[in-house]
């Protein structure tokens, strides 16, 4: 590409490059960037190419330690065909770019909403029961304990709960195992800035954690960033399953809540070692993993 190619703040050579190979247009059509400020592990922005709106994807630091683009690559297609993803046009498998398309006039999820929370759980069902499998998968508990080897003893050290919590969690781990089923493909970053809603329409965006898991994974995540009390969560482990958990799916999700709290919160000290923090996201994961990880302790006393 000839050096004389426009470049903004938010773009360079070889993205706008990118730009013009997947959508076929010349850069002078390229147009209109601006930042989009919504996501934690990467850098986004919105551009208009011809007259249409699309979102530019470029990876976040230090993701190239933690995450698969060929896995994320693979799921998008799986939720494009599934309809879960109406957005989704391109991903390079091999660096992690991708291009979607901008969805206009959305309203934020919302945790309360009946409607939104239904569909959610929908989609999760739909996910869960698609019967794709994936050569990616996602472990919660060996991919926390990879970043962990990341983790400075700084980072460790700014909570003076930190070994308490590890404990508890580790504790909780073989019982879970044991009583876990067959993976299933799960979103496994299944939260409310992931989900595009406009009007009765919801896409589920960015892929970038999905690989096989265990179901609770996703109920997991989507609980412990959300603003719940104990008794809401619990509506929405009934709305999952259609009816009353048993009491061995009640452990077995309220355990994963905690789980997927602690694998979050051990990430936030990443993102934060890497110079990129994800601001009170951290402190609420550390708050879900202590309280959940008792709760689910107690579960496992009573039965």
């Amino acid at each position: 590409m000839p050096e004389t190619v426009p470049t903004t703040g938010l773009t360079d050579i070889d993205t706008l490059g990118n730009i013009c190979a997947t959508l076929g247009c010349a850069p002078d059509d390229v147009t209109e960037f601006s930042p989009i400020e919504e996501g934690l592990t990467n850098d986004s922005f919105r551009f208009v190419a011809k007259g249409k709106a699309y979102v530019y994807r470029k990876p976040g630091a230090g993701t190239e330690k933690i995450i698969s683009r060929e896995g994320e690559a693979f799921a998008q297609g799986v939720a494009a065909k599934l309809g879960l993803d109406r957005t989704f046009i391109y991903e390079d498998p091999k660096r992690g770019w991708k291009i979607s398309h901008f969805v206009d006039g959305c309203v934020p999820f919302d945790y309360h909403n009946e409607k939104h929370v239904r569909r959610a759980m929908e989609m999760a069902r739909q996910l869960h029961s698609c019967g794709v499998t994936s050569t990616w998968s996602f472990d919660v508990f060996e991919n926390t304990r990879g970043i962990l080897e990341l983790l400075s003893d700084e980072e460790r050290g700014r909570y003076e709960d930190f070994n308490q919590i590890r404990a508890l969690i580790d504790g909780l781990e073989e019982r879970v195992r044991a009583t876990s089923g067959a993976p299933v493909l799960c979103h496994n970053d299944f939260y409310d800035p992931n989900f595009l809603v406009r009007g009765e329409e919801i896409s589920l965006i960015d892929w970038e954690y999905s690989g096989m898991s265990d179901y609770a994974s996703d109920l997991g995540t989507f609980i412990c960033c959300s603003d719940y009390s104990y008794d809401e969560a619990l509506d929405v482990l009934r709305e999952y399953f259609q009816r009353e958990p048993s009491a061995g799916e009640l452990f077995h999700c309220v355990s994963y809540v905690a789980f997927a709290a602690w694998y979050w919160f051990v990430w936030a000290l990443y993102k934060d070692q890497c110079g990129d923090p994800v601001g009170d996201w951290q402190d609420l994961w550390h708050r879900y993993a202590s309280e959940y990880g008792r709760r689910a302790e107690q579960l496992a006393s009573e039965a």
